[in-house]
């Protein structure tokens, strides 16, 4: 389940930031020509994030006549299935281009809702089955729904960059709760009700994580849900990486647990249609009728095209493609953690699901930022620097995505082996 070259990357995302402290107010002047053009500092606060700007780098290099391997950024190697790709045709062949409903074509909710009945035996009314423009859009659509300026959202350190600048950009407060390896680079319910504070309004978590890769356990799914409930904020459970999982059987979801959650997916990761830009949210039943009002005005509606398309994902033989591509990514995990431990790095959490590796890099070596670059410029190979992902202990982590074929895989070992030497 190789492709036959890299898989190339046009994803646009943020890069780290302060995270504890709020967004100032003030406008920040920028001089255009002879004239200040003044944009607000919570624009300043949205910077580009650091696996771009390697990429970016790399991209250069590469336009130089240097063979770099792309480990930078999480793109499968793998495109939309055949049946897809097929419906999208039929799609524009037909002319069906025009305005969806704003939550999404009916048939596509349905299936979204009947592939949770399928996989996991629930029972979710279509509903509430609310699709967006990629999981970003879905994270769009929530901040303005659960929160006011000011009001803070829990982000776990280290996690995703764009979570706080989402939250940044509506003008709330991002508030890091630390995780690491000793605990799988999640939270515990715990450590969740004491970092709660006055202001906090939500709490943002994702299994399997960006950029660890582990899964939150089953077992406190509900213990997690009961203390965001009893101080009377609101869950959302970033589930994108869910259908990648190691032995092809489906990792677990919120839902099962909880009907309070907001659950977050989407199209890119498990399907491979990271450039459809098409997610869902599945929400309590009450959030439905305010979430479609600023859909509405914030989106109009996602793609139909993509929509459409999407339908056919849900396809015996599209499921069967996607289950067997995720077993595939397992194995370069895998194989990845156990080269990367014989080279003098340290995999200190295994992950769970997804297809990276947060990995410590070799003693000896420098901080991961400057052996990132140093990785790129001597040995063509392209990490993202754990710091991108925030300020708790990332400084000697390195996040690497096994995402390419395997004997692209096996020359960046074979790279990095040298430099680590």
């Amino acid at each position: 389940m190789e492709a036959s070259r890299q898989a190339q990357f046009f994803v646009p995302r943020c890069e780290h930031s302060n995270q504890t402290s709020r967004v100032s107010m003030a406008a920040v002047e920028i001089q255009r020509g002879e004239q200040l053009v003044e944009y607000s500092a919570r624009s300043q606060s949205v910077q580009s994030f650091k696996a771009m700007e390697m990429m970016a780098a790399a991209r250069l290099l590469e336009e130089q006549g240097r063979s770099i391997i792309h480990l930078e950024v999480g793109q499968p190697d793998f495109f939309a299935p055949h049946a897809v790709s097929d419906r999208a045709k039929s799609t524009i062949e037909s002319n069906l281009t025009g305005y969806s409903n704003a939550e999404g074509l009916p048939e596509l909710r349905e299936s979204i809702a009947a592939f949770y009945g399928n996989r996991f035996g629930l029972a979710i009314d279509p509903r509430r089955v609310i699709v967006t423009a990629g999981a970003s859009g879905a994270l769009a659509l929530l901040l303005p729904l659960l929160t006011d300026p000011g009001q803070g959202w829990l982000l776990p350190d280290p996690g995703y960059p764009s979570y706080r600048h989402f939250v940044s950009a509506f003008g709330c407060d991002v508030q890091a709760l630390p995780v690491d390896a000793a605990h799988h680079f999640q939270p515990t319910p715990s450590q969740i009700q004491e970092a709660w504070r006055s202001n906090t309004k939500a709490c943002l978590l994702a299994t399997p994580s960006n950029p660890a890769g582990t899964c939150i356990q089953s077992d406190v799914f509900g213990e997690i849900a009961g203390v965001v409930s009893d101080k009377r904020g609101h869950l959302i459970v970033d589930e994108i990486y869910q259908g990648v999982s190691p032995e092809g059987e489906p990792l677990p979801t919120m839902l099962s647990k909880t009907d309070d959650a907001f659950i977050v997916n989407s199209f890119s990761k498990y399907f491979g249609m990271t450039g459809w830009r098409l997610g869902w949210l599945i929400v309590p039943d009450q959030a439905v009728d305010p979430l479609i009002r600023i859909a509405q005005n914030l989106f109009i509606c996602p793609s139909v095209v993509a929509q459409a398309a999407a339908v056919a994902a849900f396809r015996e033989e599209a499921i069967e493609e996607a289950d067997r591509r995720s077993l595939d990514l397992a194995q370069k995990r895998r194989l990845m953690s156990e080269g990367l431990e014989a080279i003098g790095f340290t995999v200190p959490a295994n992950p769970d699901g997804a297809f990276y590796l947060f990995a410590e890099v070799p003693a000896g070596a420098p901080e991961a930022e400057t052996f990132c670059h140093q990785a790129l410029q001597q040995v063509g190979v392209a990490m993202t620097p754990g710091i991108d992902f925030g300020d708790n202990g990332t400084e000697r982590f390195v996040r690497i995505s096994c995402a390419q074929p395997t004997s692209v895989l096996l020359d960046a070992l074979q790279r990095l082996r040298g430099l680590a030497a």
